[in-house]
């Protein structure tokens, strides 16, 4: 009777394993304590991504529309271009101090404000049409998204053994990637059915519910420090930049991976702007196959996020990502040249499943560096601020290359920008393989 329920548990196993890889791997984690604690992290991967699922379609709904909203409602060109860079300015300068606070008041709270954060500003959107309030409440809701990637990156790099973060990082992706493509599909049908104002109440209602699940189900992984709130904010917020300076300089590997990530960023923002445009205006697509061509980059993404995973923790983060970075040069480049739906179509497929490659290497690698002493969500906070900040002049850099030189001048300026990016990736490559030769070296020598 017993081998015979064992069997069947190990049938189960085996479905399972195939179903659901992710939560399965976490499963068979190495962790110290007991089976109640392990099944509580295996919890909070699950709860995460179903909370960011929710989160992440109830932003898509309005976000994806956002410049046409703002444009509704009266904002000329360049207030929209000023409350998209206040935006993205309040959310890059958040991650400095919310990863360092989050390591000092655990993951959990910063989940909480962070959401709360976006909730009411979705809310005060649907009421809001003046627009220094409209940019005051977007800043809000950059304040709560900066609050949030940290902690939640953090949450699940310590819910899986290192060897597995490759594809846990993968999976939550997966979910906030597919809550996009299904927001962005429905924004156009919802604002045509029930308008603005009821799709931001929609949201509201969603993300509500993403906040609730945190607050229920999420287990806190790091207790942190006996300091009070306050005292633990103005520390995060004071030792940000002086904090992020001097871990830079005590970890050379990590400054090579922030210059090469920097410049990655600012490659692509070069010409991340400018995707759909190009295909309407160079290649003269019409508003529907500019829409598939961009369904067509999510949908490479989706197909390839797994098998990034597993190569990550495979073959290893840094070769992963300097693959990711080499061939999004030449799949840029490629874009620059299609003239013709079908071959807008082929590029952005290879241009998802590139793209793929980036977050599962980028976070695993960025986990690697807190055994030094550095708290998770402090390096992932530090680096995604730095990479942030870079990153917001770069779209006006892409607007007047597409202006005054041409509409392929933003994707192959991108490119050979990006491209830079492989020289610190080399030098964090030669290391590694450095540190296992010497490594190996110390194996085999004799004792004394």
């Amino acid at each position: 009777m017993e081998e015979d329920q064992n069997r069947s548990l190990n049938r189960g196993q085996c479905l399972y394993s195939h179903l659901f890889p992710l939560p399965f791997a976490i499963d068979h984690m190495n962790y110290k304590g007991d089976g109640q604690e392990v099944r509580a992290r295996h919890g909070n991967v699950l709860v995460a991504c179903v909370a960011f699922f929710a989160l992440t379609t109830a932003n898509a709904l309005w976000m994806s529309l956002l410049s046409v909203y703002l444009s509704s409602i009266g904002l000329g060109t360049v207030w929209i271009g000023a409350v998209l860079t206040i935006q993205s300015a309040s959310m890059s300068l958040t991650y400095m101090p919310s990863g360092r606070l989050s390591d000092r008041i655990g993951r959990k709270k910063p989940l909480l404000v962070g959401n709360a954060l976006i909730t009411s500003a979705t809310f005060l959107m649907s009421f809001t049409k003046d627009p220094p309030l409209v940019a005051l409440t977007l800043a809000g809701f950059g304040i709560g998204s900066g609050l949030n990637a940290p902690a939640v990156n953090a949450l699940i790099a310590e819910s899986v053994p290192l060897t597995r973060s490759g594809m846990a990082f993968a999976g939550y992706n997966i979910s906030t990637l597919l809550a996009s493509v299904i927001g962005s599909a429905l924004s156009g049908v919802l604002v045509d059915s029930v308008g603005y104002g009821s799709i931001f109440l929609m949201s509201t209602a969603i993300s509500a519910s993403a906040t609730t699940l945190i607050y229920w189900f999420i287990r806190e992984t790091e207790e942190g420090s006996n300091s009070s709130y306050k005292s633990a904010i103005k520390e995060s917020v004071t030792s940000s930049l002086s904090g992020t300076v001097e871990m830079l300089r005590g970890n050379k590997d990590l400054s090579l991976l922030a210059a090469a990530l920097c410049i990655h960023s600012f490659g692509i923002s070069i010409l991340n702007p400018y995707v759909s445009l190009f295909a309407s205006n160079a290649i003269h697509l019409e508003i529907v196959q500019v829409g598939l061509v961009i369904s067509v980059w999510n949908i490479g993404l989706l197909i390839a996020m797994v098998p990034s995973g597993k190569m990550t923790d495979k073959v290893g983060a840094r070769v992963t990502l300097f693959n990711h970075v080499l061939f999004s040069s030449l799949s840029w480049a490629l874009y620059a040249i299609s003239k013709s739906f079908e071959a807008a179509i082929a590029t952005m497929l290879v241009f998802g499943i590139i793209g793929a490659m980036d977050m599962p290497a980028r976070r695993t690698i960025m986990i690697e560096f807190t055994s030094s002493g550095e708290g998770k969500a402090t390096v992932i906070g530090s680096l995604d601020s730095l990479i942030g900040i870079i990153g917001i002049v770069a779209p006006f850099i892409g607007g007047a290359l597409w202006a005054q030189i041409g509409y392929a001048a933003p994707f192959f300026f991108g490119s050979a920008v990006n491209t830079v990016a492989i020289l610190p990736l080399l030098l964090l490559i030669k290391e590694e393989r450095a540190r296992r030769g010497r490594g190996r070296e110390r194996a085999y020598s004799p004792t004394a």
